[in-house]
């Protein structure tokens, strides 16, 4: 008897073990999704605080991204780098100035042009719906139907409206903060100056042993960011010079402006060409409907060549992201971040990506 009971006892042990391991597991995993859900609530909460305060760091760390290959490429050729940074800032500023002289004055005169009309704009929008109201009034269509007609002719002009102020309230905000931008070229400087001393601090925090597996992790993210950063700066300027000359050709006002507009647009997947198309959609409608149409046509023909002849030529499938997936990753980033969440979500998603294929690896 004693020995059974001695068995019985040892037995339990293990069970009673694994279900005090298992409950303190599950506890784990509640406080850290506690903790994330947290730390996402005070992201959201704060957001535009924070915006503020790490949006030139985002700018220049991503600037910096882009043009450490041409510093690199001076470095190689016996070029010091705080020299070859100074180089491309020289370029760079000389840019600025043949632009200022040719570009620059009838871009800013568009753009001015273009705010002061917005209330014009905004009340041609509005008569432009009643005239609409007014027309269909005349049939003779079931009271139901016209209800909805009514109700639906109402959200139209109230969506219509916000897009115009939110633009506009988008616009001055932007231009308010302006003042952070002059830290950018700073921060850039430093960061492309000496970069290894910032990956190897980062790097440092990093156990020794999982140091090898962590630098892996960090040039298959840099491989990935790479290919998708300069392919869409290349697809963007082709998208907005396009635009632009069709604007030209149809004679639409403000063409610099929108095309402009239509290439910064275009980094967002899917939306962004309905986001850009929608200002030049507006301004050409304004002035005539058959207008509205040409232009409407003219960037479908553009976007269906940057999506079957340009991007998968320049971008590939690099990526490898679902559709369903980039679309979730949208709608959080905007709604958490609004334009810039657009417009950073498919990278932080596309990193996210790698970082999980690297877990499955090791994992499997």
């Amino acid at each position: 008897m004693p020995e059974g009971r001695g068995r019985g006892i040892q037995v339990n042990k293990p069970r009673i073990k694994d279900v005090f391991c298992y409950g303190m597991t599950l506890s784990g995993v509640v406080i850290i999704f506690l903790l994330i859900i947290l730390i996402l609530y005070s992201l959201y909460i704060f957001r535009e605080t924070l915006l503020t305060i790490f949006f030139p760091f985002i700018a220049a760390f991503i600037i910096a991204y882009i043009l450490n290959p041409l510093v690199d490429f001076f470095q190689e050729k016996r070029i010091p780098r705080p020299w070859g940074i100074l180089l491309l800032y020289g370029v760079f500023f000389l840019s600025i100035y043949l632009l200022s002289i040719n570009i620059l004055p009838s871009l800013a005169e568009e753009f001015q042009k273009m705010l002061n009309q917005v209330p014009q704009y905004a009340s041609q929008i509005q008569s432009f719906l009643e005239k609409i109201h007014s027309d269909y009034h005349r049939f003779d269509i079931p009271v139901n139907i016209r209800r909805v007609i009514d109700s639906n002719i109402q959200e139209i002009e109230d969506i219509m409206m916000n897009y115009v102020e939110g633009a506009t309230n988008y616009i001055f905000n932007f231009l308010g903060h302006i003042f952070l931008l002059l830290l950018i070229p700073l921060l850039v400087f430093y960061i492309l100056k000496d970069p290894h001393s910032i990956t190897g601090f980062f790097l440092g925090m990093v156990p020794l042993k999982y140091q090898d597996r962590v630098k892996s992790l960090v040039e298959d993210i840099d491989k990935t960011l790479g290919v998708y950063i300069r392919s869409q700066i290349l697809i963007s300027f082709f998208v907005a010079s396009m635009v632009y000359v069709g604007l030209l050709l149809l004679g639409v006002e403000f063409a610099l402006v929108l095309a402009l507009i239509n290439g910064i647009t275009n980094i967002i997947p899917y939306f962004g060409p309905f986001i850009g198309a929608a200002p030049a959609v507006l301004v050409s409608l304004l002035e005539s409907p058959l207008l509205s149409l040409k232009v409407i046509l003219m960037i479908t023909v553009i976007q269906q060549v940057e999506s079957h002849v340009l991007a998968p030529t320049i971008l590939g499938k690099n990526l490898k992201l679902h559709p369903v997936l980039v679309i979730l990753a949208l709608l959080t980033g905007g709604s958490f971040f609004g334009f810039l969440g657009l417009i950073f979500a498919v990278p932080v998603i596309a990193v996210l990506r790698v970082v999980l294929s690297h877990f499955r690896e090791k994992a499997g």
